[in-house]
């Protein structure tokens, strides 16, 4: 959350020459709105179920670098689809700086609604574990770097053959 997924997956896309798909920004252009407008129209449980058929659908649109949103741990069968189809790397920085982005923006639907940051953080930590095959600390770095070490940790998996 406000670690600059969008936009290291922007640059990581372009320096491995694949597609960037955002699943938020996929969801806004099939959807006509965005995450909150959907959020506050269908619900979190209705929200989730629209970034699942997102994420599947974009998975399956070739090989590309794929920035999520942080709910989409919530399901089980994305956390599934990721391991299945994809190599997630958790981008990681403080907690505190992080939320602070984020929380002075209000874009994320459920900060925007008020809820308990902390708490929300402790819930999805372990799903962000789960999901995560690689960890990449941001704090301090530049998109560039840490585009770089994104690249570094797909070779060493065999993801990713220049």
């Amino acid at each position: 959350m406000g670690v600059g997924k969008t936009t290291v997956a922007r640059r990581l896309a372009r320096d491995l020459g694949v597609a960037s798909i955002d699943v938020d920004s996929y969801l806004h252009r099939k959807h006509g709105k965005d995450a909150n407008q959907l959020f506050k129209q269908r619900g979190e449980k209705g929200l989730r179920r629209l970034e699942a058929a997102a994420l599947a659908e974009c998975s399956a649109m070739g090989p590309a670098v794929i920035s999520c949103g942080e709910g989409i741990v919530a399901l089980p069968r994305n956390r599934s689809l990721i391991a299945q189809q994809g190599f997630a790397v958790l981008l990681e920085s403080s907690m505190e700086g992080s939320l602070a982005r984020v929380r002075s923006l209000r874009t994320r639907p459920l900060l925007a609604q008020g809820c308990d940051t902390d708490k929300l953080w402790c819930e999805r930590k372990p799903l962000y574990d789960e999901a995560a095959r690689a960890h990449i600390d941001v704090q301090g770095k530049s998109t560039a770097e840490v585009a770089a070490e994104v690249t570094v940790v797909l070779k060493k998996a065999g993801i990713y053959r220049p």
